[in-house]
């Protein structure tokens, strides 16, 4: 496993592992169908956009170290597109969300 799994290992675990989200209550179904989408997008929306800016910020290291290397700016071309397209996904899927469980209150 190289250092920039572990570091995102790392990161991910600091945001999903911490006090807040081990005590609260989980959801029981007499509390909505809204409530429980918003927990689940409280919880897995924050962590999708951490990867993002990270993988964002992998593929920035990958250029800066491609020395020019045509495979290796390829490489990080292609780690920062993906990782803004994901970005911009998660952002159209939050408001997607946002507005039905609005929309089904």
């Amino acid at each position: 496993m190289n250092i920039v799994n572990k570091i995102f290992f790392s990161l991910i675990s600091l945001f999903v592992a911490t006090p807040a989200f081990a005590q609260e209550e989980p959801p029981k179904l007499e509390d909505g169908i809204d409530t429980i989408v918003d927990n689940g997008v409280a919880l897995i929306f924050p962590v999708a956009g951490l990867a993002c800016v990270v993988f964002i910020i992998i593929g920035g290291y990958t250029w800066i170290i491609s020395a020019g290397d045509p495979a290796k700016v390829k490489q990080a071309q292609g780690t920062l597109t993906w990782a803004i397209i994901g970005l911009i996904f998660i952002l159209i899927a939050g408001a997607i969300v946002s507005t039905l469980t609005d929309f089904l209150k």
